[in-house]
């Protein structure tokens, strides 16, 4: 099994600015250094959970730089799941435990009272390396791999936030993968890059667009950085960026992307 990857250690958290074109450093991250953690954002506030195997949950406030541990994920702790956002509501599911236990779970944590309500499984099944992104009240979650030889996923699934019900919608009409990026600007979502394989990768550097309201696909300019797999990536206004990644043992990168 693969799955000596990967990535971020989130160690510490930095912020570009627009004005100055510069990072500045920012508080070290409260918990334990870890890498494959997921994340989301409520407002402006961020929010780090599980990796390397931990089930802490963790706030940044951007007007203090201050992190507070909130309530821990209740399930099982695990690395490489998924993470969004609904307005003032956070999700975590799928990813693997340490005991290398492929999870299909999914938990909404609300912002107002600290508290986490497990939800509907994952409709697509168990599985790691995954997407997921969120366009109104719907939750995305595609790609990913259950850990065998050819057990790698196109499936695309949309969550409703009011009647906690999965719907399969087409599939990403890429070639099978995990470690994809994923991201939605407006009405759209898009899904590139990504690896196939187990003790050998095919990395990939197509990009995808996917439209909510026809339920289309349709392929996109390729990212620019290259083939790659595990990399990192979010959206702000009508821009999306994507950058860091791998394309193979010791071809990690340290790129930053826009797309327009």
């Amino acid at each position: 099994m693969k799955k000596l990857l990967l990535l971020l250690t989130f160690i510490g958290i930095i912020k570009l600015s627009n004005a100055q074109g510069t990072w500045t450093q920012k508080a070290d991250f409260g918990g334990n250094a870890r890498c494959a953690g997921a994340g989301f954002s409520i407002g402006t506030k961020i929010y780090i959970c599980s990796g390397g195997g931990t089930n802490d949950f963790w706030e940044w406030d951007q007007a203090t730089n201050i992190w507070t541990r909130k309530a821990d994920f209740p399930g099982a702790a695990r690395g490489y799941a998924v993470g969004f956002s609904i307005g003032t509501k956070g999700y975590i599911g799928t990813g693997y435990d340490v005991s290398f236990n492929f999870k299909n779970d999914f938990w909404e944590w609300d912002q107002s009272s600290n508290t986490w309500t497990q939800k509907a499984n994952f409709g697509g099944g168990a599985r790691e390396g995954a997407v997921g992104f969120s366009i109104g009240a719907k939750g995305y979650i595609g790609t990913g791999s259950n850990g065998s030889y050819n057990g790698f996923y196109n499936d695309f699934w949309e969550w409703d936030q009011f009647t906690n019900i999965w719907t399969q919608k087409a599939h990403f009409p890429g070639a099978t993968r995990d470690l994809a990026v994923g991201f939605s600007i407006g009405n759209k979502g898009y899904i590139g890059t990504g690896d196939y394989g187990s003790t050998s990768s095919t990395f990939y550097s197509d990009f995808w667009e996917w439209d909510q309201s026809s339920n289309i696909w349709t392929q996109k300019a390729n990212f620019g950085g290259g083939l790659r797999a595990g990399a990192v990536s979010f959206s702000i206004g009508t821009k999306g960026y994507v950058g860091t990644g791998l394309s193979g043992w010791g071809s990690e990168y340290i790129d930053f992307w826009e797309w327009d």
